[in-house]
């Protein structure tokens, strides 16, 4: 019997995405744990599947992150469509945050939460990086969320209420909020032309807490799929003042994003 076909190369390559599919983001150690390749190895394997757009590594935390998600394997959604978001817009942001100095997040809108896929924190000037890929946020109180919901008709928007219903941590009553007022919250979004967190919402953690943040949604075709937010601390400029200096900025980012999104599935 013949000796079976192989290639050494392509098949620790797919241990790496076997990795991670399985155990999500991973610095180099935990890819050399998990798969006991050499770090030697597992770095010209990652740059080839970096070129190729297979894995990322993010900005803001410095992990590896799969684009493509391996069969039964994969804990998230659609991989490919997250790092095509990413890939469109981490230039876009990376030219805001060196232009105006302000970092921003980028959130993949995931139905009942907004979750952060991208940051610029460790390019800006202003204050301490902590990192925040993959935490998720309150639709119905985050900005990003906001921004979201705002491009919604209101009746997807109730119908999205009572599907989360009274769930302690996605839910309106976690923020004291009513139907009425959630309506009321995203009329003045869309007045605006901006979304911010709505007051009863105190962030995630103390550091984020200290934080302002306005946000724009960003479209894949006709649906909003996710949200820019800008960020800067509190007490530095309210968020009319500051919407006042950058919004603009913010705009053009998110509609940049948004075209280059479209062009990439037109094409």
């Amino acid at each position: 019997m013949g000796r079976p076909l192989e290639n050494r190369s392509l098949d620790r390559g797919l241990q790496i995405l076997n990795s991670l599919s399985v155990n999500g983001a991973s610095s180099l150690q935990d890819l050399h744990a998990h798969t006991r390749l050499p770090k030697s190895t597992i770095r010209r394997l990652l740059g080839t599947l970096i070129r190729h757009k297979i894995v990322r590594r993010s900005l803001s935390d410095r992990l590896y992150r799969a684009n493509i998600s391996l069969p039964m394997q994969t804990k998230r959604g659609s991989a490919l469509r997250e790092g095509q978001l990413i890939d469109c817009a981490l230039p876009h942001m990376i030219e805001m945050t060196r232009s105006i100095g302000w970092s921003c997040d980028l959130h993949l809108f995931q139905r009942t939460r907004s979750r952060v896929v991208e940051s610029t924190r460790p390019l800006s000037p202003f204050f301490q990086y902590e990192r925040q890929i993959d935490l998720q946020v309150p639709v119905f109180a985050s900005a990003a969320g906001l921004a979201v919901l705002s491009t919604w008709p209101e009746s997807a928007v109730l119908a999205l209420v009572d599907e989360i219903g009274d769930d302690p941590q996605w839910g309106l009553s976690r923020l004291g909020m009513t139907k009425r007022s959630l309506l009321s919250v995203l009329k003045q979004v869309r007045a605006n032309g901006y979304s911010m967190r709505v007051p009863e919402y105190r962030g995630q953690s103390a550091l984020a807490n200290a934080l302002n943040a306005i946000a724009r949604p960003v479209f894949r075709g006709e649906s909003a799929i996710g949200a820019l937010v800008l960020l800067w601390p509190k007490g530095y400029l309210a968020h009319d003042r500051f919407a006042g200096l950058h919004l603009h900025r913010l705009q053009e980012a998110a509609a940049a994003i948004s075209a280059d999104l479209t062009q990439l599935d037109q094409g």
